[in-house]
């Protein structure tokens, strides 16, 4: 799915992230490390109504312990994450779907964040393109980015890490500033 979006540009990604998103159908894999989450005050606000859609860790802080587990099954990307600390378990799951040359991830509720994909330098970075409902087979724009603002992710490696993949989320709004942030790094273990 995402070597056929990314097409030749396939090819640029460093083979660490190759091996993130190029697996087969019926394939498996999985990423452990650690990664620190950081909330901005409106989105500290919304967390009651963020919580029910299981799609943030709720709460703050350093060296989270992270292992996300993904599949493939026919054209789905499966994500698990689970974040631990201080005896905490944080769990969510979400889907990445192929709608156009765009990937759209689902976090329940049928609401899904509609992305682009680019290779910059090795790394893959997904662009926020706005929210949709997903209604049978349709998606349906929803002005949801007004509230939560706009995503940029990143999975990349770099020459001074020792790490297989470094990772960036960050979230701002462009009237409230920054809202959301996971940082940090992963290892591939299968």
């Amino acid at each position: 799915m995402f070597r056929k979006i990314l097409s030749d540009q396939w090819e640029l990604l460093s083979p660490a992230v190759q091996r993130h998103y190029g697996i087969e159908d019926g394939e498996k894999i999985t990423l452990r490390g650690e990664l620190a989450v950081r909330h901005g005050k409106f989105i500290k606000m919304l967390m009651p109504f963020i919580r029910l859609t299981g799609a943030l860790v709720p709460v703050e802080g350093e060296k989270f312990k992270v292992t996300v587990k993904n599949k493939r099954v026919g054209d789905t990307f499966y994500w698990h994450r689970v974040f631990k600390k201080d005896n905490k378990v944080y769990e969510f799951n979400s889907k990445m779907q192929q709608f156009d040359n765009d990937i759209v991830e689902f976090v329940g509720l049928s609401i899904g964040i509609r992305m682009g994909l680019k290779v910059i330098s090795g790394g893959l970075t997904y662009e926020d393109k706005g929210y949709v409902l997903k209604i049978g087979s349709k998606l349906i724009s929803i002005p949801l980015g007004l509230l939560v603002g706009k995503s940029v992710i990143k999975e990349f490696t770099t020459n001074e890490e020792v790490h297989d993949i470094e990772m960036e989320f960050i979230v701002n709004h462009p009237w409230f500033g920054f809202g959301f942030s996971y940082m940090g790094f992963f290892e591939i273990i299968k």
